[in-house]
């Protein structure tokens, strides 16, 4: 067996087996870390005393395992990240104390700052499977709260947000012309983004969540190795800007990161083409997640049709390829059989 991934159903069967601490120990992790693993995927775990009643024995009720829903975690890979607060901890209260960057949704902040930086100040963490944040430090605090607000409202109406979604049939869809991108030329090939995609599941119709910062044409100019604004650089380096060593950082126009924060919406199925975006143009995000959360509920309504519709089309398309494949292996055998016979008159006609 894999000791570096498991299924639920495995981890079920296990920990009311085998005690936590001994089993832990089967994949290298800590029995508390085994326990959170467990409730990400919903597996009920044995209760204090378990096992002293059971050695008695005595023969405990054994809860059933729950029925996994649309869009639920339904295994575990070494790697993957585990909400450490409890189900019920706001985002507000989690990112309150700046010492605890822990969310619900996404476990610990630092996993986006233990990485890379691209040119113009975005992260680049070494991790894929997180939250879809494509951010700069500045805003990561504000977008992680952002994201949590949103995945509590969602739970409020009964749906749900699934971080780094490992259900097959959904994509990430790239960032592409939306309003407010970050791209700074069609050559760019440096922006982080997630492995998995964030999704929110409105019934069965899942719709993909990205939290991207704004980016502004801006004044620049390259000094110690990265761009800075020229306001910024001014303070800096103020004698760098006068006299003849002015001439030796040259202003030039590029898209720089603005601290507005941007979401977009969009359909994670490949056969419908949808999106939709939320800047901060005239509000905040935080002060739009009722009218984010209205509107994507309502988008939800229209989409699950369109996305039915797409399924027969393919269908179709699908049976009509397979129909033109069936005549032209007919139309093959057929001129097989006709060119053996001819084949065999000539045989015949040239022995004689």
């Amino acid at each position: 067996m894999d000791q570096d991934r498991v299924h639920r159903d495995t981890l079920y069967a296990e920990v009311w087996s085998t005690p936590m601490v001994s089993l832990a120990s089967k994949y290298g992790v800590s029995a508390v870390f085994l326990s959170r693993v467990c409730a990400r995927l919903n597996v009920p775990c044995p209760p204090r005393g378990y096992w002293a009643r059971k050695k008695s024995g005595q023969k405990p009720n054994i809860p059933p395992l729950p029925r996994s829903r649309t869009g639920d975690t339904t295994e575990w890979r070494k790697g993957d990240q585990l909400p450490r607060s409890q189900e019920g901890v706001s985002a507000d209260a989690a990112l309150k104390d700046r010492s605890d960057s822990r969310v619900m949704l996404m476990g610990s902040l630092d996993s986006f700052t233990d990485g890379r930086v691209a040119g113009h100040g975005y992260l680049k963490p070494k991790k894929r499977n997180l939250p879809d944040l494509v951010v700069t430090e500045p805003t990561l605090r504000r977008a992680a709260m952002i994201l949590q607000k949103i995945a509590n409202r969602f739970r409020d109406y009964q749906h749900r947000v699934s971080v780094a979604c490992v259900q097959v049939g959904y994509a990430r869809k790239a960032l592409g012309e939306e309003e407010g991108r970050l791209i700074r030329s069609v050559f760019e090939t440096s922006n982080w983004a997630p492995a998995r995609p964030t999704l929110v599941f409105i019934g069965e119709l899942a719709i993909g969540l990205t939290i991207y910062e704004q980016t502004a044409d801006k004044e620049v100019v390259y000094i110690d190795g990265k761009y800075l604004p020229v306001s910024e650089a001014r303070k800096l380096k103020p004698g760098l800007w006068s006299g003849t060593r002015a001439a030796r950082y040259r202003v030039i126009t590029d898209r720089a990161p603005t601290k507005r924060l941007c979401l977009r919406a969009y359909s994670p199925y490949a056969l419908v083409d949808w999106t939709q975006t939320w800047t901060e143009q005239n509000a905040s995000l935080s002060k739009q997640i009722d009218e984010i959360i209205h509107s994507l509920i309502s988008s939800a309504t229209s989409l699950g049709p369109k996305l039915a519709e797409a399924h027969r089309e393919a269908d179709l398309e699908r049976k009509r390829w397979e129909e033109e494949r069936r005549v032209a292996r007919l139309k093959n055998q057929r001129s097989l059989v006709i060119k053996t016979r001819k084949d065999a008159l000539h045989e015949l006609l040239r022995r004689r």
